[in-house]
């Protein structure tokens, strides 16, 4: 991500060098050192909230659900093998396939935001496959996108309710519709911290599952939508998990 930071910085000012006046150009404002460090603090500020939420909710997902974390813990293994006392490594981390289902399932059914907006830029009449009218959008409209709502309809998701990881197997892939997967939205106002947001969950789940198995205590909440205030992402209950040491350390 900083490198893309970067590397916009230059672009933009070999096109000041170059006398590039495009009608872009001319929108864009100066991108300069102060920007760019601005934005780097912003994705660690910002990120610490969403990283809270994603590793609350997979840890209470995978004592709930101990097969998954089951499949999970053998690929940790097979990783740690593989590793010789090594430390982890971003290609390592990166080859966890089932991990990478696990967080893609995780993601749908707990999305970091309930919803996202986005205001319109142009006049849109929508309409439906019969050319009936659907909904107008006029320039300067806000737009709400319940992300939750599309996650869990059972018209895109199958038993949506349930934390069913194989559902972002290759094979399955194609079962998903366009536009109805959105944990960090889309386009190029998606979310520019996804990268570094799922490789820190990726590795920090790593390390605890290879220490401790993940087991409900007697306080864990048993619905968690029930539980849930409002919009927001807290259970009332809040989050309760024991950890049991694993025995191979």
């Amino acid at each position: 991500m900083i490198h893309l930071l970067m590397e916009a910085k230059r672009q933009f000012q070999q096109e000041q060098k170059d006398e590039i006046i495009s009608e872009s150009l001319k929108e864009r404002a100066e991108f300069n050192d102060e920007d760019l460090l601005a934005q780097c603090v912003l994705f660690f500020l910002v990120g610490f909230e969403t990283m809270s939420v994603c590793l609350s909710y997979l840890t209470y997902e995978l004592c709930i659900n101990p097969e998954v974390q089951s499949k999970l813990y053998e690929e940790i293994l097979a990783v740690e093998q593989e590793l010789q006392g090594k430390p982890l490594s971003y290609s390592m981390l990166a080859k966890m396939k089932y991990m990478d289902l696990v967080i893609a399932e995780l993601l749908r059914i707990w999305p970091p935001a309930f919803s996202l907006d986005r205001v319109c830029g142009k006049d849109i009449d929508m309409l439906d496959d019969n050319q009936q009218l659907l909904a107008k959008f006029r320039k300067g409209d806000i737009v709400v996108v319940p992300i939750i709502a599309l996650h869990r309809d059972p018209e895109n998701f199958p038993e949506p309710n349930l934390f069913k990881p194989e559902r972002f197997l290759e094979e399955n892939k194609s079962q998903i519709k366009p536009f109805t997967y959105l944990p960090f939205g889309v386009g190029p106002r998606s979310c520019i911290g996804n990268r570094m947001a799922l490789m820190e969950v990726k590795s920090i789940i790593y390390h605890l599952l290879c220490k401790f198995q993940l087991v409900p205590a007697e306080k864990t909440v048993k619905n968690m939508m029930d539980s849930l205030k409002g919009f927001h992402m807290q259970p009332k209950e809040k989050f309760w998990i024991k950890l049991l040491r694993r025995n191979n350390l």
